[in-house]
């Protein structure tokens, strides 16, 4: 079931929650896969860190190293993630671990775990290459530092991908220039660096050899080169992307013809400079008309907004240009265009850009990118000046009476306002932070009809009180909801039809709240041991309920790393069981492997518990610690979940399917059960079914529902 959380995180029903639910319906959402190796660090030493990071909604995958030419051949299979290390060297040498990086040229962070932390030992530490330096005994410290250097890994690599994507698309648009219809130069400065074979037609020469180094101006007529000289002054000084103008050209003979030239910045080389495409005289006043307006409203469209936008951005990374931007966006359009077709709401965008146009000074740029939606780039980097503006245009929208086909007509309008400073991301983001502020309006406001500047939503990290007191206030009301997610054969007919358990979370309202809101970093045993035994009593009563009707089901249901720590829950199962009177073996309790490795003694007892009352155990999260091979022998589970990780890099690609089918063979030759989570799509099943996976979960079989109603063709 999902109601399970590491027991370093306390709260019960998130992780496998958010795991089976969230993370399967929203890609954005999918838990991180992070492969570390650890070097001279024992199991009990480890599983703390898994667990810390699966908190976190980090997939990890743990490799124990302990000599040095496991290290060198740990290094040549995959790209890891992360070194965790120990001070206390063994056979395999600190030094030795960050020579061996910086030879091959790896970028790994490396962190030391020390027992107690002084500022000696960091120092020395840092200095031998370390990038942190860590004690045991502050869990979150360590989280956070493991968050950030995995950011920061992240960000290098996307460098790295990022400036490899640029030199292919460098090439490319050389490959284009040189076959394009268009007379197309480059200037360094005022000089051509670059021509294009049709720019050379264009002026009579056979090749660039005659252009290359010579002005610009010398191709236009003497009466022109004075204008072409401010207007190349102007477009550097004004930082603009692009820039139309005609001129009288000369070509080598001394004929002259109109070129009308579109002016780009743009790179070369490796090198930023000037670009200038020679248009036929005939497209000249169609492209600057296009370039710029909307059709209905006389604004800026969508492509002149686009560009004026990535300036805006591009100037504020500079600094001292900082302004904002107000996302106006017309309430119940749909419904609108609906009743008044489309021509009524042209009049309707007219009416709007009558407004903005009294309203807002020429001095900043308004435009309408799409039917709905007006844009203001305010030039003036106070935000409450933008707040001001954007509530007179709210008001006076909403005040203002538009008349189609001799109805009266009212609008209204959601107003979202972001800051552009050099702190800023993206033009695309720049836009969705708006947006989002401009949409949140309508959740919160019936409708919309106001204004709100975006604000980055920062995690609480001090001790997630009002998470905590919610989730006392739902264990009191009991506002929770169970959900079931099937378990299906892959191969052969099962002599039950299994579902997991999942837990919601519900408001005062009755509407579920995302397991996100579990995930707070802080023990909370009472009410983890609380939530489990809700949905213990709970889920047990529905397989009462489907026993009786002839369905052959089984559960799976989580029990979360507190609860495997109360020394009451199998005498109260053992009552439970009786109440119900159920067969045991219909049960199937899930414990994580960091839990068990953590408290390998306890999960033990715990288990053999439960084999006496005939119950089964499952054993899901396997392979991310660095002890599941101990884990799989300690423990007599009848099955066992692979961690959702490996399946998604089958999905991607990014693992050998060997490694998979080997760990899969060893499983079932030990006779247990093996399951796949996470099943997304036919790309992966094909693999599955050749590595001799027992049973799969996923949405590409049915998302959780409220009822046990999946079709395992019975008969």
């Amino acid at each position: 079931m999902v109601h399970s959380m590491s027991d370093s995180t306390g709260l019960s029903s998130a992780d496998t929650h958010a795991e089976s639910t969230e993370d399967s319906r929203d890609p954005r959402r999918l838990r991180k896969n992070v492969h570390i190796l650890f070097l001279g660090l024992a199991s009990s030493e480890t599983d703390p860190v898994i667990t810390l990071l699966r908190s976190a909604r980090i997939a990890p995958r743990g490799r124990q190293i302990e000599h040095e030419k496991d290290f060198l051949e740990a290094l040549s299979e995959r790209s890891w993630d992360l070194i965790i290390c120990s001070p206390n060297e063994g056979e395999l040498k600190n030094n030795r671990v960050l020579h061996h990086l910086l030879r091959l040229d790896k970028d790994i962070p490396v962190i030391q775990l020390t027992d107690e932390l002084d500022c000696g030992r960091m120092a020395r530490g840092l200095k031998e290459g370390m990038r942190a330096v860590v004690s045991k005994q502050d869990p979150e410290l360590l989280l956070l530092t493991l968050q950030q250097e995995l950011i920061s890994l992240e960000h290098r690599r996307s460098l790295r991908m990022a400036k490899a994507r640029l030199s292919d698309a460098e090439r490319r648009c050389q490959q284009l220039m040189d076959v394009s219809s268009n007379g197309i130069v480059c200037l360094d400065g005022d000089r051509i660096m670059y021509a294009n074979p049709c720019f050379c037609h264009l002026f009579g020469y056979n090749d660039d050899r005659q252009l290359i180094n010579q002005p610009f101006e010398h191709l236009m007529i003497t009466e022109d080169r004075e204008e072409l000289t401010e207007q190349l002054r102007a477009f550097k000084d004004a930082r603009r992307k692009d820039m139309l103008m005609q001129l009288s050209a000369e070509r080598s003979d001394g004929s002259n013809f109109v070129a009308n030239l579109e002016m780009q910045e743009a790179r070369f080389n490796d090198k930023p400079c000037v670009q200038l495409t020679i248009r036929p005289d005939r497209q000249f006043r169609e492209l600057q008309q296009a370039a710029q307006q909307d059709l209905v409203t006389g604004l800026h469209n969508r492509q002149f907004l686009e560009q004026s936008l990535e300036d805006a951005v591009q100037n504020a990374l500079d600094g001292g240009h900082d302004c904002n931007m107000l996302y106006i966006s017309i309430d119940q359009y749909n419904i609108i265009r609906s009743e008044i077709g489309f021509e009524g709401c042209d009049q309707v965008a007219r009416d709007i850009a009558d407004i903005l146009r009294q309203y807002v000074n020429r001095a900043h740029l308004i435009a309408r990118p799409s039917d709905d939606i007006f844009v203001v780039i305010y030039r003036d980097p106070s935000p409450d000046k933008s707040m001001r503006l954007a509530r007179k245009l709210c008001g006076t929208i909403a005040d203002n009476t538009s008349t189609v086909n001799g109805t009266l007509l009212h609008v209204t309008c959601s107003i979202g306002v972001t800051t552009i400073n050099d702190n800023s991301p993206g033009p695309d983001e720049v836009v969705a932070r708006a947006r989002m502020a401009s949409e949140s309006l309508r959740d919160r406001q019936n409708g919309g009809n106001g204004v709100k500047l975006y604000a980055i939503e920062t995690q609480m990290t001090s001790s997630d009180s009002k998470t905590v007191r919610m989730l006392r206030e739902a264990v009191k009301d009991q506002r929770f909801r169970l959900l079931f997610q099937p378990v299906v054969a892959l191969h052969q007919e099962t002599d039950a039809n299994h579902y997991e358990v999942l837990l919601r979370l519900l408001d005062p309202e009755n509407r579920e709240i995302s397991p996100n809101i579990f995930l707070a970093t802080v023990d909370h045993a009472d009410l983890s041991i609380t939530m489990d035994r809700w949905v213990i009593r709970e889920s047990l009563q529905q397989l009462r309920t489907e026993l009786e009707k002839g369905h052959r089901n089984r559960l799976f249901i989580t029990i979360t790393g507190s609860t495997l720590r109360d020394k009451e829950l199998v005498p109260w199962l053992s009552d439970i069981l009786r109440e119900f009177r159920l067969p045991a073996d219909r049960i199937v309790f899930q414990l994580s492997e960091t839990d068990i490795s953590s408290q390998l003694q306890t999960a033990v007892e715990f288990t053999h518990a439960i084999k006496e009352l005939h119950c089964r155990i499952c054993i899901k999260h396997f392979g991310t610690s660095t002890s599941y091979r101990e884990v799989a022998k300690a423990i007599a589970a009848d099955y066992i979940k692979i961690d959702g990780s490996y399946v998604q890099d089958l999905a991607n690609g990014n693992s050998l399917d060997n490694s998979f089918n080997k760990m899969v063979e060893q499983l079932n030759s030990s006779r247990r059960i093996t399951i796949a989570p996470l099943v997304e799509g036919t790309k992966v099943m094909s693999k599955l079914w050749k590595s001799g996976v027992n049973l799969i979960q996923g949405y590409y079989l049915q998302p959780p529902r409220e009822h046990m109603d999946y079709d395992f063709f019975e008969h």
